[in-house]
């Protein structure tokens, strides 16, 4: 039988999604954003992990991160356990925080993980919430395109090798950030992102699956129809 579409292995890197339950927001003033990303770096010392990119929204988040020991799902048990159970606390609530299971689809370490971090660094642009995405402040594009300091970010090779000249990155950054990802690329990262499917070239999605026996079909949401046993409902 092949795995649930969770793949675990070393290296790999994942792009982790989640949303506030019935999209409902999950940071409801800056004190939320500061202690999410607050329980993120302390989590890095107990579970260790590199944190390539990220950014919080109203109602949800993306993460571009590589897990160094414990496996993803670990490490966002973890993560999201800690934030509800301090919503909770703060404004005396009860119930889900979260939508259901987190989306983990596996990005290939190339272009492709550089195309998952400018897409999470532009949602806000996407979103209009700011015009420039360096004022918003709840991503890591500050340090990718400002060169602001961010201990939570760790250096993403593909983005590393933009140039030696850190100048230079982050302006080369900036323009590309700011430029409009092109629809075919756009519409296979939301796809990747929606399903849970790995993220790379054809491939690279091949010799994943096979190396860790994942299962690529997209099925329905909902229990799976029961087989036709022959027999006719009656009218």
């Amino acid at each position: 039988m092949p795995r649930p579409l969770r793949p675990i292995d070393d290296g790999l890197i994942y792009h982790v999604i989640n949303r506030g339950n019935n999209r409902a927001r999950v940071f409801r003033k800056k004190a939320d954003f500061a202690a999410f990303l607050a329980a993120l770096a302390e989590l890095k010392v107990r579970k260790p992990f590199k944190l390539y990119g990220y950014c919080l929204l109203g109602n949800h988040f993306h993460l571009l991160i590589r897990p160094v020991g414990a496996s993803i799902s670990r490490i966002m048990q973890s993560l999201l356990v800690s934030h509800a159970q301090r919503y909770h606390k703060h404004y005396r609530s009860g119930g889900h925080v979260w939508q259901g299971r987190f989306k983990s689809p596996v990005i290939q370490s190339d272009e492709h993980a550089l195309t998952v971090l400018r897409y999470i660094e532009a949602n806000p642009l996407r979103a209009r919430i700011v015009r420039r995405a360096g004022d918003y402040p709840w991503s890591s594009y500050p340090a990718h395109g400002l060169g602001r300091a961010d201990e939570l970010v760790d250096p993403l090779p593909p983005y590393e090798a933009i140039s030696p000249y850190a100048k230079v990155r982050q302006t080369k950054w900036a323009e590309t950030v700011h430029l409009p990802i092109p629809g075919e690329t756009l519409d296979a990262v939301r796809r990747s992102a929606a399903t849970g499917l790995p993220y790379g070239s054809p491939d690279w999605v091949a010799r994943l699956s096979k190396k860790l026996d994942l299962d690529l079909r997209i099925r329905p949401r909902g229990r799976p129809r029961k087989e036709n046993d022959g027999r006719t409902a009656k009218k």
